[in-house]
């Protein structure tokens, strides 16, 4: 994983994105500059297009994504659809703006290339990254429920980037009980030869308990040599992006790096907020009709529902949205979480959810200041003080403005228990603790996915 803009990517899809730039655009030239251009108008306009679009194309057609990880033919059939999809798009662009039109052999050519090129380097890096020399060895501090917990997780995500290598403890394997296949390979004090054998090249500290127990010295000297030593919460955001609460202390969060909003990022993110939001209701208003007249005819009642929800800083404000329940749904249970097949939700409502159109009125809110496009789910009042109450650390959810869309939004799915609640905070703090434009662009697409395609989480 490396950082950008305080937001953690795989190394491979930064790799992948960076490749697909330069042959994109090596692919584009290559049509333009052959006898077969049939088109006017200068080229860098055209190739800048081909390029853009094929590389948002690639992007909201999932093509960065390994989780779960796809084989060759799930790769070929992916690229397929983008470049079919990048077929149509550039002609229609072509249509709508002449001075972006290419001769159509031209155009043929360039994306031939692309997808063979595009193709070639995906199927290529996949082989690469499969290999050990492109994994990265672990070697866990401490044989205690964290570290099991941190192995089960890399287990369960299939990662084939991370490669662990056992415990080093002062316990013996006897006391320790281990059942999961990996050894105990030495004691804290040969922490050091134990790294250089196993040609380890991250050590992290799943130790329970820190203060007092941790060997400064054996740590120190494997840090000198070189080696990358973490501590589990900072291994764990770096793997699941999200920010562990199960026996996290509270000095973590104080001394982390991150949480840092400034008033140049809290305007910016105000200004694009209420352009886009302008943008939105202008486009989208046929959309909005259109959306409004199939909740009336399939069943009575408002077409927009208004709920009280908790914003920033604990403040209540009434959200709008279009109402995908029947009317007086929760008239004789009180407030209820919502689950994925609710039966208290319509036909046209389960559309809407599926697709997240049912959150279209909320640019209004954003307009207004109470929400932004990217933040934390506003959560009712009931529910964030039963929350509050029970899941550490929740309250930090609401140091910043909640949104439209968000990162637990597109990694998590529906949740209806406290378990899931507690799981969602995980990803909102890791939002509010790396939050910057980088990383609301990049939800911002992956919210188009969700909208396209109807899949990811919700």
């Amino acid at each position: 994983m490396l950082r950008v803009f305080g937001h953690y990517l795989p190394a491979r899809v930064l790799f992948l994105a960076f490749a697909d730039l330069i042959l994109l655009m090596g692919a584009g030239y290559v049509g333009m500059l052959t006898p077969l251009w049939l088109g006017h108008g200068p080229f860098p306009p055209k190739v800048l297009a081909f390029v853009a679009f094929g590389w948002a194309i690639l992007f909201v057609g999932g093509t960065y994504d390994f989780s779960p990880p796809q084989d060759r033919k799930e790769i070929v059939i992916h690229l397929i659809g983008c470049f079919a999809a990048l077929v149509v798009l550039m002609s229609a662009i072509g249509f709508a703006f002449p001075y972006l039109r290419w001769g159509r052999l031209a155009l043929l050519l360039s994306l031939v290339l692309g997808f063979l090129a595009v193709t070639s380097v995906r199927v290529l890096t996949l082989n690469l990254w499969n290999t050990p020399r492109f994994r990265e060895r672990l070697l866990l501090l401490g044989a205690t429920p964290l570290a099991d917990r941190l192995i089960e997780m890399l287990s369960r995500m299939g990662t084939h980037g991370y490669e662990v290598l056992g415990y080093v403890d002062d316990r013996s394997e006897t006391d320790l009980c281990l059942n999961n296949g990996y050894r105990l390979l030495g004691r804290v004090s040969e922490l050091g030869r134990v790294a250089i054998e196993q040609r380890a090249g991250t050590i992290v500290v799943t130790l329970d308990e820190r203060r007092g127990t941790l060997p400064l010295a054996p740590v120190l000297d494997c840090k000198l040599r070189g080696l990358r030593v973490e501590d589990w919460p900072s291994f764990y955001e770096r793997l699941t992006r999200r920010i562990g609460i199960e026996n996290l202390r509270p000095s973590w969060l104080v001394f982390s790096d991150g949480f840092r909003r400034t008033s140049i990022t809290r305007s910016v993110k105000r200004a694009v907020d209420i352009v886009a939001a302008l943008l939105f209701l202008a486009v989208g208003f046929p959309l909005f009709a259109l959306i409004a007249l199939a909740i009336r005819l399939e069943s009575r009642g408002s077409i927009f529902y208004r709920q009280e929800r908790v914003g920033e800083a604990g403040k209540i404000f009434r959200l709008l949205k279009f109402r995908t329940m029947y009317e007086r749904a929760e008239e004789g249970s009180g407030p209820v979480w919502a689950t994925a097949n609710d039966p208290r939700v319509t036909r046209t409502g389960r559309v809407l959810r599926r697709t997240r159109l049912d959150e279209f009125p909320q640019i209004v809110n954003v307009l207004k200041g109470d929400m932004s496009f990217v933040g934390p789910r506003p959560e009712r009042p009931h529910f964030v003080a039963m929350l509050q109450a029970r899941i550490p650390y929740y309250t930090q959810r609401l140091s910043v403005k909640p949104g439209i869309t968000g990162w637990a939004q597109i990694r998590y799915s529906y949740g209806s228990t406290v378990e899931d609640a507690a799981q969602k905070l995980e990803y909102d703090l890791y939002y509010v603790k790396n939050m910057s434009i980088f990383l609301d662009l990049l939800i911002l697409f992956h919210t188009v996915q969700v909208v396209l395609f109807g899949r990811g989480a919700r």
